[in-house]
Parts: C-alpha cells; sequence; structure tokens
C-alpha cells in the first residue's frame, strides 16, 4: 500500500511540475502583421522636394504639372492628416503586447511633430479568425485617445484598407484607403479617394511600386470635379518619368522629363 501510495504523490509531483512550467495562457498564434508604411504613408517626395507649390507653378513644364497635381494629395496626407499619418509611420518597427483583458493586441508609441507638439499612439489589434481590426487611439495636445484612423486587413498583412477621420472637431472620414502588398516581390498600391465633402469628394489617388517595370513608381489621379484622369510614372533613382492627362495636354499621349526635370520628347 505504501508503495502504491508513494508511487501516486511521484507522478503527482511530475504533473504539477510539467503544469506549473507551462505558465500562464497566451494567445494562440502570433501578432498579426502591421500593414505596410506605403498602405498609409506612400512615398510621393518627388514631387514636393523640389521648392514650394509656387516654383513649380513657375516651371509649367511636364515635371511641374505632375507635381502640382500629385501635391493636392500629398497635402492633404501629409499637411492636414499629418497627426494621424505619423502616428501610424511611429508604430512600425515596435513590438506588440497582448492585452488578455480586452483580447488585443497593442502597439504604443510617442512621437513628436515639428510644430505640432508630442503625441502618442495606441495602435489596437482585434483578430477574428483571419481578419483583422485596428483602431489608432492618439493622444497629445488637446487631443485625448481619440479615434484618428481604423481599417482592416488580412492576418499576414497582404491587404486591408484604412478610414482616416478629419479630426476631433469633426470625426467623419476625409479618406478611405485600399491597399494590397507582395513583400517579396517589393510591389504594391494604396489607393485613396476623398470622402470630405467639397470639390473634391469622389476623387482618388493610386499609389503604385513595381519593381519589375521601367518607370517603378506609378501614380493615377482622377479628378471628379473636371472629369480628369492623369497617369504618372517615374524612375525612382533617377527621377525621369511622364505624365499623360487628355484634359491638360489634349491628347492621349504621355509627356515625359528627364533626371534634371526638364521636358523631354519621350522615347
Amino acid at each position: 500500500m505504501k508503495k502504491i501510495l508513494g508511487v501516486f504523490l511521484s507522478v503527482l509531483v511530475v504533473l504539477v511540475s510539467c503544469t506549473n512550467n507551462e505558465g500562464p495562457e497566451t494567445p494562440a498564434g502570433e501578432a498579426p502583421v502591421l500593414p505596410p508604411e506605403l498602405s498609409m504613408a506612400p512615398d510621393m517626395s518627388m514631387f514636393d522636394d523640389q521648392g514650394s507649390e509656387g516654383n513649380r507653378e513657375i516651371q509649367v513644364g511636364n515635371w511641374a504639372y505632375a507635381a502640382i497635381n500629385v501635391g493636392v494629395y500629398s497635402a492633404i496626407l501629409y499637411q492636414h492628416l499629418v497627426i494621424p499619418v505619423t502616428a501610424f509611420k511611429a508604430t512600425i518597427g515596435t513590438d506588440a503586447m497582448y492585452n488578455e483583458s480586452e483580447g488585443l493586441w497593442v502597439w504604443e508609441k510617442a512621437f513628436e511633430i515639428s510644430g505640432k507638439g508630442s503625441y502618442s499612439i495606441r495602435l489596437t489589434a482585434e483578430v477574428l479568425e483571419e481578419d483583422v481590426f485596428w483602431m489608432g487611439y492618439i493622444s497629445g495636445e488637446g487631443v485625448s485617445n481619440f479615434v484618428w484612423f481604423t481599417g482592416e486587413s488580412n492576418k499576414n498583412g497582404e491587404e486591408g484598407s484604412w478610414n482616416l477621420y478629419e479630426g476631433p472637431e469633426s470625426a467623419s472620414v476625409w479618406l478611405s484607403n485600399r491597399w494590397e502588398i507582395d513583400r517579396e516581390a517589393e510591389s504594391g498600391f494604396t489607393k485613396f479617394t476623398v470622402e470630405k465633402e467639397g470639390e473634391h469628394m469622389g476623387s482618388s489617388i493610386r499609389y503604385a511600386v513595381n519593381t519589375d517595370e521601367y518607370f517603378d513608381r506609378m501614380v493615377t489621379i482622377v479628378n471628379a470635379a473636371e472629369e480628369n484622369t492623369i497617369y504618372v510614372d517615374w524612375r525612382s533613382e533617377e527621377k525621369n518619368g511622364r505624365v499623360k492627362s487628355l484634359a491638360h495636354f489634349g491628347d492621349e499621349l504621355f509627356h515625359c522629363w528627364d533626371g534634371s526635370l526638364q521636358n523631354v520628347d519621350c522615347e
């Protein structure tokens, strides 16, 4: 009897030991993949690092025409919506923590915006099977936990969408967005559509990267007010490119510029 009891106690000790080694229950799987920077902050610096809009108007070239039109959407993203865009960029490269009580993955980061002050973001992700639902809470100068953007994506971060809100004083959607990315091929696109009422409502800009193409950067702008579509292609390193607009040029041809941003004949 004592021998049987001893064996039982030995087995019990082993079982308890194994249970303790497992630690607290953790969520299944790993944190979802963050959407890429391209999804909310496409690199259109090609058209804003050569001077002010006034200077672009003076140049009146093919590049200048492209720059003026791209600049309208760059201004919305990098001036009017600079806080949520910068907030999202700040989360890239940070580690997520799982909040068991909320059932959410959380990314938190403090950041600065020149001329605007100090802010912080709490980006949350709710995973439901293969879908992820994102919410970006931003606090800082005159704002506390304002949800400045929301989004959806698949768990592996290959496609999704965003809604960017105007701001705390008018919490309506300014831009909606759809994006896709192929990280191995280093290609993808993001398309923003203006939801805010006004002259630009319904207009859109689509930015794409395709490293297999000669022109590896492409923008398509649809101006709903003027019923005009503008196509802009360029090489990211050399900076030469081309633009097409029936309303502006009066034809369906591309009009080119060289690496010095001067007009040239298209080859």
